[in-house]
Order: C-alpha cells, then structure tokens, then sequence
C-alpha cells in the first residue's frame, strides 16, 4: 500500500503549543467553568466518533480524540467568541455533536478544542404555516422528530443513527436518512443556516434556497464537514405525518432485475420513500435475522406513504406490476411492515459488529448506467483483498435511490482480527482502499452520505482530480487561511 493512500492515524503533525490551562481558563470566562473540560477528563469524557477506527484505538489505548480542551457552548455568542479566541492563539478547533460518524471527521487528531455543540439543542421557531423549523446544531434527530411527531409534524430524515445523530452533525457530513428515496438526503431538506465563520464571525445565510442571487451558499456548508465554518442554527423543511403508508416486499433471482426494477420506478415519476434491495448475502444473513420470514435470495422492500391513500394505493399498485415483470414474486408485505418496526436493530447487540471484529461500511454512488458494474467491482475487490482463511463476510444493499441512479452499501465484517493495532489497521485499509478505488475506476463517487473523515482522505485527489482538489483547498484557504477548523480533514 503506498504511503499516500493510508490514512494518517497519529496526532497532527501541525500541533499548537499552547498552555491548555489557561486557554481553559479563558473558555470558563465565555462558556462557564462548569462546561469546560481539560487534559485527561476532557478525553475521556468525549472518546470519539463511532467508527471502528476510534474504538480499535482506544482499545490499543492509543485514542484518536486527542483534544486538549473541551468546551460546550450554549449560544452562537458564545461560539462566536471561542473562534476569535481560537484565531488569536492559533488554536485548532474541531466542532462535534452528537458524535454519531464512521470516519473520524469529528476526532480531534490535532489537538486544541473540541468544540462541543451538543447544548446547543433549541427549537428557535416552528412555521406550521410554511411548514419550516429553525433548530440549533446540538439537537438529536430522534428527540426532534418526536417533538414533532406529537404535532403531527415529521423531519423525514432518519438516518439510522437517530439515536445519536445531532441535526448538526448530519447537515456536516451531508447525511441521509431511509426515506431519502422519497425526501431526499439532508441536502434536500436544509433551507437555510446560521454560520459562525472562523475568526468569528457570524452570516446568516439567505433564507430559502433556489434563488436568484449569486452561487447557493448554503449549500457550501453542507457536507463540509465542520472545515469552513460551524453551523449554530439550520432552517429545515418539514411534513406532516402521512395519513397511509403501504409496504411491497418482492424476490428476484439475482441483483440485475431488481436494480431494472428500481431505475424503472425511479425514471417514470414514482417515488417510494422507501426502497431497498439487499443482495443475497445481505438477505439470509441480515434482513432474515430481523424479519424471520424465511429468505434465501435477493429481496426488495419498499414503503409508499401519503396523505391521499387513493394515490398510495395507486402508486404502490404500479410499483408491484413493474417489479412483476422484472420477474419478481410478490412476498408477504409484513416483511416490510417488520423491517419497518426493526429497522434499528440492526444497530445493536447482536446484530451490531464489536470487537474485536473488524468492520466498516462502503457506501459507492452512480447513475444507472455504472451501478451493477460498481456492486461487482466493489464486492470482488473487498473480497480479494484480505486471505479467505479470515472468514471475511461482504453484506450489500442498495437503500437510496434518485431519478438518475442509485447507491451501494456493502459492509464487511471480519469476526477476529489481528491482535497487533498496526497489523489490524493495514487489513481494514486494504479493504477499504481496494473498494474505494475500485468505486472510483467503475465511475461511481466513493461515498453517498457517510462523508470523508479520516478514513477517506487520502482518496479525495482522487476523487476530485488535482485540479478540483486545488479548488477545494483554495476555497478553504479563503475562509479558513489560518488552517485551524478541522485542520487534515476532508483531505486538506
């Protein structure tokens, strides 16, 4: 593996000496004493993200959260002021909600301050009228959604790290959610946002989107991934809750019919909010272990709703005759219905990975025309990529779709792993290095929704060309020319 294309998991090599004392100090006279952490309680209280790569760390005891001051902010002023400390001291800042990501993009490698967002969790104003929230970064997607739900009201975006998941951090690393099919990645659902800019100051971005005043800025922010500027407050679109949902499970004999099944659903207008096709790995060993319902090859579940059941029969009737003829046969919609009810279990014990397991989630995404080439190509080359004697396992379905194509999810699984860190990491890198250039070579972008972190940095000059990377870079050195939000993320 050449030393380009592996992630750097040490402590940044551009790391500030400062006296963390009193940079704590000063953080207490802005935020409060009582929400500022330093040295070893502040990295013990905030480990990390999810991702195997910081759990595998801290059981090596060799953390990637290497902050040396947290400070949990309880207003954009108080954010405010945090970055123009920041900027005076040259002092790295890396902002964190819910710390719910798989990449270490929220890890603080280079030290300096964790910027904890997590308090920062108010409805600031709901328009029922318009149907539009304005809510701060800290604020859970599944407590949001309740909150909502008890007006009738929905986010739509559920990702399945609700639990966890600030609206923050979702906006950050450009998340989705599976209704996405339907409603869209969080992209779709983002009107507007408040900014604090490194330096400290604060824009408040135009309120709707889809105007027609310059380049759409807001958009700039999402997926950003916390290394242009911290998002204190985002406009979102909302819902009501639908009157009628309807739930279609189908069997196909092989993959190719039911990706002919979903481009046709997809390019005639229809739009299930839900529609995921598990190959037949994914089937038997992960939608059967929820559903019990006895399946042994490639299955598709989709989920109509609405607020007009004349129209989600009618929908959901057209989507069974086009599958019908794609050689699908119709199973008991109550596999949808359970996975509907299930569908987070797949998140814990059992069905969760643990260590000493090795894990990661490759998420590919491509028009039509590439898709069924990208899932071969992917697949093949993770399971080429470690020693059969390892008893790796390669589960894949396809979750979110668009008019013009869909995604891959593959996640591998490895029961044991090396019991040395740097033997471990090499085989995890060389799965994951093996399916992101093969996702790149078959005309897919590397990743739909779970963002680029450390563990896909080192493929952005790939995936962008040296010329967009330059622009990428050059964008960051105009906002951000003291390098101190984020510093090594995204690649830069």
């Amino acid at each position: 593996m050449s030393g380009i294309e592996r992630p750097f998991y040490g402590v940044c090599g551009s790391r500030s000496e400062f006296d963390a004392r009193a940079i704590a100090a000063e953080l207490a006279e802005i935020v409060g004493p009582g929400r500022v952490l330093q040295g070893p309680e502040a990295r013990l209280r905030h480990p990390g993200d999810m991702s195997w790569l910081t759990y595998i760390h801290a059981y090596h005891g060799k953390p990637l959260n290497g902050q040396d001051v947290v400070a949990t902010p309880g207003s954009t002023e108080e954010v405010a002021a945090i970055l123009k400390l920041a900027t005076r001291l040259r002092i790295p800042v890396t902002p964190v909600g819910g710390a719910s990501g798989v990449q270490g993009a929220s890890n603080a490698n280079c030290g300096g301050i964790l910027l904890n967002l997590i308090e920062m969790k108010r409805v600031r104003h709901l328009d029922v009228k318009s149907l539009t929230c304005t809510v701060e970064p800290g604020m859970i997607v599944k407590t949001f959604e309740e909150q909502l739900n008890a007006q009738g009201l929905s986010f739509t975006h559920y990702p399945a790290s609700a639990e966890w998941a600030s609206v923050g951090g979702s906006v950050a690393a450009r998340g989705s959610g599976v209704l996405s099919t339907k409603y869209g990645t969080i992209q779709d659902h983002v009107l507007s946002a408040e900014v604090v800019l490194p330096g400290g100051d604060v824009v408040q971005l135009p309120v709707v989107p889809r105007h027609g005043v310059g380049p759409e800025l807001t958009q700039l922010f999402i997926g950003s991934e916390g290394t242009l500027g911290v998002i204190t407050a985002i406009t979102v679109k909302l819902r009501r809750l639908p009157v009628r949902r309807d739930f279609i499970a189908f069997r196909f004999d092989g993959l190719a019919p039911g990706i002919e099944a979903g481009r046709l659903i997809m390019t005639s207008g229809l739009r299930p909010a839900v529609m995921r096709l598990y190959d037949k790995d994914a089937a038997v060993h992960s939608l059967e272990r929820a559903v019990r319902a006895g399946l042994d090859s490639e299955t598709m579940v989709i989920m109509v709703d609405g607020d007009h059941p004349a129209l989600v029969d009618a929908e959901a009737a057209v989507c069974r005759d086009i599958c019908s003829k794609q050689g699908g046969r119709e199973l008991a919609p109550g596999i949808g219905e359970s996975w509907w009810e299930k569908r987070y279990v797949f998140y814990y014990p059992p069905h969760a990975p643990q260590l000493p397991q090795i894990w990661c989630t490759m998420d590919a995404v491509a028009d039509f025309s590439h898709i069924e080439a990208v899932y071969h190509n992917v697949t093949s080359a993770m399971r080429g990529a470690v020693d059969p004697s390892w008893n790796m396992m390669v589960k894949t379905h396809l979750s979110h779709w668009f008019e013009w194509g869909s995604m891959i999810y593959p996640r591998f699984g490895i029961p044991k792993g090396p019991d040395n860190l740097e033997e471990a990491l090499e085989m995890h890198d060389s799965i994951v290095r093996a399916a992101t250039l093969a996702a790149i070579e078959a005309g897919a972008v590397m990743n739909d929704h779970h963002g680029v972190g450390m563990r896909l940095a080192p493929y952005m000059v790939r995936q962008l060309g040296a010329t967009g990377m330059g622009l990428l870079r050059r964008i960051k050195g105009a906002i951000d020319p003291d390098q101190l939000l984020c510093p090594g993320k995204l690649g830069m």
